[in-house]
């Protein structure tokens, strides 16, 4: 096993404690959650294919859910980010870009890494909203929960992408 996979693997359990033992319990206003665990699935190497990177994505979530007691609202949403990771790559990284890459603000530039990790992390917080509340009842609550939160999760997820280190990123 390569030194990159073994940090990939440590990201992975740090993310979840991470989301497990501090993000879960910062509700902003009573309305914004930062959901960051999603930084694991934006660091997945570009040339992976589809269904490792949604069995992983369902398996992160699938961890969340069960140190959060969520029945499944964690594994579907990091699910259908898994699957719309490479939609994203394709819509707004450049095509000049080499056939095996690592997407991060160094690889991508600023601008189409915050599009494509925006991309990604307004999908899974709109899933992950919408399965919590089972309902459009009352939608400006759920709009400002999907945008507070979203805000929220990209300044976190923008400031682990700052402080990363090599580590992760070979």
């Amino acid at each position: 096993m390569s030194i990159k996979w073994v940090g990939k693997i440590v990201l992975f359990f740090f993310l979840i404690l991470l989301q497990v033992w501090v993000f879960n319990r910062i509700h902003l206003f009573g309305m914004a959650t930062p959901l960051v665990y999603l930084y694991f699935i934006l660091c997945l190497p570009s040339s992976m294919n589809r269904n490792p990177v949604m069995f992983l994505s369902f398996v992160l979530g699938l961890f969340i859910d069960a140190f959060s007691y969520t029945l499944g609202m964690y594994a579907i949403a990091a699910t259908i980010a898994g699957f719309s990771r490479i939609y994203s790559l394709n819509l707004f990284v450049p095509r000049d870009m080499p056939n095996e890459y690592i997407p991060s603000v160094k690889s991508l530039g600023f601008a189409s890494y915050f599009k494509y990790a925006g991309s990604i992390v307004l999908l899974h917080h709109m899933v992950y909203f919408f399965v919590e509340s089972l309902s459009l009842f009352d939608p400006v609550g759920l709009f400002l929960r999907i945008a507070g939160s979203f805000f929220l999760s990209m300044i976190v997820i923008l400031a682990f992408e700052s402080i990363n280190s090599d580590i992760f990123k070979k």
